[in-house]
């Protein structure tokens, strides 16, 4: 799996296979060590390891988390797909700024090794700190994005290309990042698919609304859902629960989740695309889920994170949902909670939220 005279590289220093060991332990008997640097050491130990597999945690963003194997040879054939389709050469410097709990982060590090890219490391935060060095490729989620744009918009003037994946991308960042140099993906996978098997471009030359599968990979929709096959990741007729639209030749949009779905008054309601509809008129957490109704079946409500600028503007809030969305769209009730139930990787969890909204109000 790894050649013996193979260089690895961190943070501009350049390591035999049994150098890095010896850093992951020398790391690893720091008392000190912060969780995230423990993960990462260890990843790295797991990953030279004489084991076939790496053991993930699915998100739990649709359902409860859960550990699966992942091949080695797959993630490798996953990362070699990566550096080929982005074009990463040797010594290339990437950034991690993400949890290694999951798959996104744990892939980053497999590049780094397999591709003998030079891993840069930044504590996972909301607000990553970049380092001071031009970056070639990064992963982000939408939030990281969002506040750097807001608080540190200049380090996107060194990092070349960076992927978005996670959640879908609100309007008023989708503008932003249209604005900045950096080249920018967003990225459509999870971690039965080894992270991302589908890209869109953002911005620059290539840009588009609908996803493209990378090369090797297959896609097709089973009742609107998609379903992958991809023989180098060990994927066959995998069917997920995400609704889209796919045009003839298998480029697609997302349009929601079909676990997501509701019947409200014998119509069929997809939240994810109300969502997107009214993107921009909040600035605040949001997200349209249903409550049981006996006259409707679900009674559609928008839930908002409570805060008191939000509920003085109730009033105009209900006119400017009236003006974008559909009649039969609009919600029936708007809900504040304090705080809305997230998983483990940070997403709102829809369930979860609304389970707690239900027992509270009761």
């Amino acid at each position: 799996m790894h050649k013996k005279d193979s260089e690895y590289h961190v943070s501009g220093k350049c390591f035999s296979k049994e150098d890095l060991l010896q850093l992951c332990d020398d790391e690893l008997a720091d008392v000190q060590i912060s969780t995230f640097k423990r993960a990462l050491y260890s990843f790295i130990k797991e990953w030279f390891s004489f084991t076939e597999y790496v053991i993930a945690n699915t998100s739990g963003s649709t359902g409860k988390p859960r550990e699966i194997k992942l091949l080695k040879k797959h993630m490798i054939a996953s990362a070699q797909a990566t550096i080929s389709y982005f074009n990463l050469s040797k010594k290339d410097k990437v950034l991690l700024c993400l949890p290694l709990h999951f798959i996104a982060g744990k892939m980053m590090v497999v590049r780094a090794l397999v591709g003998g890219l030079d891993l840069y490391v930044s504590e996972p935060s909301s607000n990553p700190e970049i380092p001071e060095t031009d970056i070639q490729f990064s992963a982000m989620v939408p939030l990281q994005v969002t506040n750097l744009l807001k608080e540190h918009p200049d380090v996107f003037t060194q990092i070349e290309k960076l992927i978005i994946g996670g959640s879908f991308i609100p309007d008023q960042l989708l503008q932003q990042l249209k604005q900045i140099n950096t080249q920018v993906w967003h990225t459509y996978g999870m971690t039965e698919t080894i992270t991302h098997v589908a890209v869109r471009k953002i911005n620059g030359t290539g840009k588009g609304e609908m996803y493209s599968a990378l090369p090797g990979v297959s896609l097709s929709l089973d009742n609107d859902c998609i379903v992958v096959n991809a023989p180098h990741l060990g994927i066959c007729d995998l069917k997920t629960n995400d609704l889209a639209e796919m045009d003839q030749v298998g480029r697609f949009r997302i349009t929601g989740r079909a676990d997501n779905v509701m019947i409200s008054g014998g119509l069929k309601l997809f939240p994810e695309k109300i969502e997107q509809k009214i993107s921009g008129l909040l600035s605040e957490d949001y997200f349209i889920g249903g409550l049981n109704d006996p006259k409707l079946g679900k009674r559609m409500v928008l839930f908002i994170e409570k805060n008191s600028h939000i509920e003085r503007q109730i009033f105009n809030l209900w006119l400017k949902l009236e003006e974008k969305l559909e009649k039969y769209e609009v919600p029936k009730e708007i809900a504040f909670l304090k705080a809305f139930t997230k998983t483990k990787t940070g997403k709102t969890d829809r369930q979860a939220t609304i389970a707690q909204y239900e027992m509270t109000s009761s």
